[in-house]
């Protein structure tokens, strides 16, 4: 059953054009990885919220995103601390629509 990453990002004022071109270059990556279906990424229209940032992505399960991540991960906390930037992930499933 897919299951929908939301990861929520605080960046630090200043670092916002560093932050979203790093991340142009990480979704070469994250795109190839088996069972990633598709995502997009949002920058808050308001300036100083907390989240500034969001990612949403599709992957084909929980356990295809979790081996993505086990690659992934570290070079991507080392960059993040490098900017100052706050990352919390987790893992959704749809409860219903409407």
């Amino acid at each position: 059953m897919p299951v929908t990453l939301i990861n929520v990002f605080t960046v630090p004022k200043g670092q916002e054009e560093a932050f979203t071109k790093w991340w142009q270059d990480v979704k070469a990556d994250i795109t190839s990885q088996p069972g990633f279906i598709s995502g997009k990424f949002h920058r808050s229209l308001k300036p100083d919220s907390k989240y500034n940032f969001i990612n949403v992505a599709i992957w084909e399960n929980e356990d295809v995103y979790w081996k993505a991540y086990e690659k992934s991960v570290t070079p991507m906390k080392a960059k993040l601390v490098q900017l100052g930037v706050e990352m919390v992930p987790a893992l959704y499933q749809v409860a219903f629509e409407y």
